[in-house]
């Protein structure tokens, strides 16, 4: 190009330019409704039983354009992602999950857009423009808030979502009926921390999708063999057992002082459990044996790689 508008910062990156279009505030999307769920494995009482849980938030803000949010936590020890996004028309939808099972101080969520997709506010006559080459289309205008980045890098979460020493796997040859869980499922201690110190816990705001998916599983396989009397035909009669425990989890992020760390929080959570048996015995009789719960999803990590994150002053737009 011979003739263009570029500005840098000190550190010579170009914050504003006639080619790329800036991010707007477009405002708060309205907190509609939330749910709680998943603070333990359904159908199982036992040892280790305790999930971290999970509350999922929804949002809604009408705009033109797509929406681009970030989140301000309230409570900012709580792990927090988007893990949905939709629109209907021009309203978009939000679906923002947070660790723990408290509805109280849910985290807001700020929206930003391209300039075109916002109205020039009230009152605002004097400011800066800055368009494309074909004249109309708006890079950057100084009256609708533009978004302000004050930090971001990559961000990755550990590979083991869960509290205990090395991942959950699966145990043969246990006591038959074996059903004590021997794993803790919770991730309140596996992050990835990444310095940045431009994040504070008053006003900082992130935005950094949900991506990465984990399922990760105990299983215990259990078995016996009795013998079978004489007199009722001789031989054994085995027996045989499966306690099964499942954890989805997403991707969810938390901002400290100085740091931004990539996490997990359980996203859905089931306990299954099945045992059967010859026919025969001590006392005769046929084969038989029962199931309950919910069969799991298979292990599988997807999506864990690493993902962008951007954050800024939520101050700023207040």
């Amino acid at each position: 190009m011979a003739y263009g508008f570029e500005a840098k910062n000190d550190n010579g990156k170009v914050i504003i330019n006639d080619t790329i279009e800036n991010l707007h505030f477009v405002g708060k999307a309205t907190h509609d409704s939330q749910y709680t769920g998943y603070t333990n494995f359904p159908t199982y009482s036992g040892a280790n039983d305790t999930l971290d849980g999970n509350t999922i938030c929804y949002y809604t803000i009408t705009c033109s354009g797509t929406p681009v949010p970030f989140i301000k936590p309230t409570d900012y020890s709580r792990w927090t992602a988007i893990i949905k996004q939709s629109v209907s028309g021009q309203t978009w939808t939000f679906h923002v999950m947070c660790s723990g099972a408290s509805t109280s101080n849910m985290p807001q969520v700020y929206c930003f857009v391209n300039a075109d997709d916002i109205a020039i506010p009230s009152g605002e006559t004097h400011g800066m423009i800055v368009f494309k080459a074909d004249g109309s289309t708006k890079t950057f205008d100084s009256r609708r808030q533009p978004l302000a980045i004050t930090g971001g890098g990559n961000a990755l979460p550990p590979v083991d979502p869960t509290n205990s020493s090395g991942l959950p796997g699966v145990t043969n040859n246990a006591s038959w009926q074996s059903s004590s869980l021997d794993h803790d499922f919770r991730s309140s201690n596996q992050y990835t921390a990444y310095s940045d110190s431009n994040i504070n816990t008053s006003n900082t705001m992130f935005s950094c999708p949900s991506i990465a998916q984990a399922v990760y599983s105990r299983v215990i396989n259990g078995y016996k063999a009795s013998d079978i009397p004489w007199y009722r035909g001789g031989g054994t009669q085995e027996h045989w057992s499966t306690a099964w425990w499942w954890v989805m989890y997403r991707s969810t992020f938390r901002l400290r002082s100085g740091n931004f760390d990539a996490g997990w929080t359980n996203y859905q959570a089931g306990y299954w459990y099945s045992e059967n048996y010859e026919s025969g015995g001590w006392f005769g009789g046929g084969s038989g044996g029962y199931s309950s719960g919910n069969r799991p999803y298979d292990n599988k990590t997807i999506n864990r790689q690493a993902n962008a994150y951007i954050i800024a002053d939520s101050s700023r737009y207040d």
